[in-house]
């Protein structure tokens, strides 16, 4: 294997293509946003691990061009298997359009042998895999550290045997974590649905399993997984990234990704300190990863390690209370002149619903502990049109700035001679499956833009910036998120039709985007991703769901135990029926 730089990037690899299996890993987006994705690095290096195998990354062409590999300009057309990372529903319009401009047919079912293979994987599969599953041959559905190794394996055996395609493709659905759409039988009602409900049926056939279960690495700890490339021309080029965990303690009833990557692990302290000491040499800042870095529980010796090597970091997340005046100082120390703070509520029985427990003045104490450390810009993350939400939980938006200006911004400006900002990003609450949320409908966009306009009339006027996120791509965003296989039509209707515009395709699809949007599902019903065995119940989902209408705390996780695993009975007996072990 031999590793190439360029002007822009350093540690490339390239390889000599004669007899080996040519993998394209796809990220259906731009180079700049896809070589900030730590998945696909660590994907491309384990592709490349296999000597008998040859990966190139390809990404979303800016001129609209046939898309081609980085490392050795080939077509995407030219390779024997397309392996799509998937992250974020914004980016299903992006597969049908690199898929086009391969020259290759959008539908599985229009393949062959003649065609290169197009897989997908990704944080996107792990939740909801069907509005994309018509275009796909098969979706593997878990972490890379365990299913790249067999899956070229099979790959590997299918190409020395001249295995059929038919046949490859039931071979895969056999592997655990391997889902092939292509062999299940779909229907989205029955003769006994009440009017308007949800009723999924997979039924398998040709030995694929029933459920597909969701693999994951259970012991974390000497498995880094850092940016493999270094390119200035990627968002986040000066940050040399390093994961410390994966999963999450706290389970925010709102995040999918809090619940899929269940259970919390962390790399090895030890383990770290040698990536980040290697990031440092390279002249790079360390970029911390992990769903909340303030859990990691070799934060202190991590940041002030790397302090001691003369280099600086930057964590992707902060929970409220692990925003310390020592972790301000040292993040200002290294450059750092903003902090992000997400409250995600304006109010303190808000937060309760979705599961984060702290207060409004721990808010406004973080924001202090910051900007009396050198920080200059607070910038506060909120979601509006959440369960049970009222006028008053959105003026505590309003005042949480507010107090932050008044009492800590203002006397900050008069001692320094200079006013800071503080800025506000404010979401649509976009309901995700597989969290206690995912009965509940999206608020409808009449009530969204009153919400943006109350914040705006309250906020400006005193300096605040707010920045609303567009009802109208929430609302995509739910459609995809909560979508079923009908909305493959949608997707390729907007790919043909109108320029990828999903919204203008909208009004010409045959389905009632409402019915995924803006109703509430039943606990009872069969929702299109029921089908992977994450290792949860809908009981456990429901019952947390019950609580957050209630405003009831779940208490976080010891670091060890996971309670959607099984394993944390003793902390919450009262969750125990309601549970079962991760992958049994």
């Amino acid at each position: 294997m031999e590793h190439f730089d360029t002007p822009l990037e350093r540690g490339a690899v390239r390889k000599e293509p004669g007899g080996k299996l040519r993998i394209a890993l796809v990220y259906p987006n731009t180079y700049r946003l896809g070589m900030a994705n730590l998945g696909l690095h660590a994907v491309y290096r384990l592709l490349n691990a296999d000597p008998r195998t040859a990966c190139e990354r390809v990404f979303l062409p800016e001129d609209g061009g046939v898309p081609r590999s980085v490392e050795s300009d080939l077509p995407l057309g030219g390779f024997d298997v397309i392996a799509f990372s998937l992250s974020f529903e914004e980016d299903a319009g992006h597969v049908l359009e690199l898929l086009d401009g391969a020259g290759l047919p959008l539908r599985a079912a229009a393949r062959d042998g003649r065609h290169p293979l197009v897989v997908g994987g990704g944080i996107a599969v792990q939740i909801n895999p069907e509005p994309l599953a018509p275009f796909f041959d098969a979706f593997l559905v878990g972490e890379g550290e365990v299913l790249v190794a067999p899956f070229l394996a099979l790959l590997h055996a299918a190409v020395a045997e001249s295995t059929p395609r038919d046949a490859l493709l039931r071979a895969i659905a056999g592997l655990p974590g391997g889902y092939v759409p292509a062999l299940y039988d779909v229907a989205y009602s029955d003769s006994h649905a009440p009017e308007g409900a949800w009723v999924t049926r997979f039924v398998p056939r040709e030995g694929a399993p029933e459920r597909v279960r969701r693999l994951y690495v259970e012991d974390l700890r000497q498995v880094p997984t850092s940016r493999v490339v270094d390119s200035p021309d990627a968002q986040f080029g000066d940050l040399f990234l390093t994961e410390v965990a994966r999963g999450c303690l706290w389970g925010c009833r709102f995040c999918a990704a809090g619940f899929v990557q269940r259970p919390y692990r962390e790399v090895d302290l030890e383990v770290l300190r040698g990536e980040v000491k290697a990031g440092i040499e390279k002249g790079l800042r360390i970029g911390l990863v992990g769903p909340d870095t303030s859990d990691y529980t070799g934060l202190d010796p991590l940041t002030c390690f790397i302090g001691e090597k003369g280099g600086t970091f930057s964590p992707s997340s902060l929970r409220v209370d692990a925003i310390t005046e020592a972790l301000s100082k040292r993040m200002a120390d290294g450059g750092e002149r903003s902090i992000t703070i997400a409250p995600e509520a304006g109010t303190e029985r808000m937060r309760r619903v979705i599961n984060k427990d702290f207060t409004d003045d721990q808010i406004v104490k973080a924001a202090e502990n910051a900007l009396s450390q050198g920080m200059q810009h607070v910038k506060l993350y909120f979601m509006c049109g959440l369960p049970t939400e009222t006028d008053d939980d959105l003026l505590g938006m309003v005042r949480i700035a507010v107090r932050i200006r008044e009492e800590v911004m203002l006397p900050w400006a008069r001692k320094r001679g200079r006013m800071g900002r503080i800025s506000l990003s404010v979401n649509p609450f976009v309901p995700k499956p597989w969290t206690p949320f995912q009965w509940v409908p999206m608020q409808d966009r009449s009530c969204l833009e009153a919400k943006r306009k109350l914040l705006e009339r309250e906020l400006r006027p005193k300096g605040i910036d707010v920045d609303f996120f567009s009802p109208r791509e929430a609302y995509v965003q739910t459609l995809l998120s909560r979508g079923d296989r009908r909305c493959a039509d949608l997707l390729e209707l907007a790919h043909r039709e109108t320029g990828g515009d999903l919204r203008k395709a909208l009004q010409r699809w045959d389905e009632d985007p409402d019915f995924f949007v803006l109703r509430e599902a039943g606990e009872g019903e069969a929702l299109p991703w029921d089908f992977i065995d994450q290792g949860l119940t809908k009981r456990f989902l429901a019952r947390e769901w019950r609580r957050g209408v209630g405003a009831r705390i779940t208490p976080k996780c010891a670091v060890d135990t996971c309670r959607a695993c099984g394993l944390a009975c003793a902390d919450h007996p009262e969750l125990q029926p309601a549970v079962v072990r991760l992958g049994a």
